[in-house]
């Protein structure tokens, strides 16, 4: 089956976002008065990107994204609820930064505890779980996943499945495409891709980058993202520089 989130689309204003302070609906239908994303220039043109083409770890960049840089990644990457195309910045519908807050802490704490279950770490997996899960004690690790699962499923439910025909009368075969509605439902979908094993992610270790990047994107053993960030380690001397299996 195919997953879908690399064909995930948004559509950002050439002249980004700003926060504007309005009340407005949430994408959940709730009435609230907050800062909300909105595009710098409402007449603006719109350029059409594919985050998760552009960017595989995008679920990690996210949980690692700062409060106050939700703007600047709205910019890069579009907005998390937008659905549909648009023609204009004016019709993007305007975005709760909350909701960046939000979805920002709950996969922090996802990743954080994928990285215990992966790890095999008890202390980690005792910090990441509820207090009412870890306190049941015995068998931590399969509560941890139990936990995980359910957790990330409930965030993958806004995707819909899809029967590809053939492109031709070959022998190729319809195909089944788990394809997300939402930006942020690609994300989550790509998280769940990382937790089934279809991609790894890690961050690049070269001084001044910290870059996530897939590692089983040709090499599985890579150590940096690019070759520049190899040679930075190298003259730097970096720890974690190892010549046979960089880039």
């Amino acid at each position: 089956m195919l997953t879908g989130t690399e064909a995930a689309e948004t559509w950002i204003p050439h002249g980004g976002f700003q926060l504007e302070r309005r009340k407005g609906k949430t994408p959940e239908g709730s009435l609230l008065t907050t800062d909300w994303l909105v595009p710098a220039w409402p007449h603006d043109d719109l350029t059409a990107v594919h985050p998760i083409a552009e960017q595989p770890c995008l679920h990690r960049v996210l949980a690692s994204c700062p409060h106050d840089h939700v703007v600047k990644l709205a910019g890069l990457y579009g907005l998390l609820t937008a659905t549909g195309k648009v023609a204009r910045a004016s019709d993007l519908p305007p975005e709760p930064v909350e909701t960046w807050h939000r979805e920002i802490r709950a996969l922090r704490n996802a990743t954080a505890l994928w990285d215990a279950v992966a790890g095999k770490d008890d202390a980690a997996l005792h910090r990441a779980l509820p207090q009412h899960q870890a306190a049941k004690g015995k068998n931590l690790l399969g509560l941890a996943r139990e936990h995980l699962a359910r957790r990330v499923t409930e965030k993958i439910a806004g995707g819909r499945l899809e029967l590809i025909a053939p492109p031709d009368e070959g022998p190729s075969q319809f195909t089944l495409c788990h394809r997300p509605v939402r930006l942020i439902d690609a994300i989550w979908q790509r998280f769940a891709e990382e937790i089934a094993g279809l991609i790894a992610c890690t961050r690049c270790p070269a001084p001044g980058c910290g870059r996530w990047f897939p590692r089983n994107g040709g090499r599985s053993d890579r150590q940096f993202c690019s070759h520049a960030c190899q040679v930075r380690a190298w003259r730097n001397g970096s720890p974690s520089f190892d010549a046979k299996r960089s880039f």
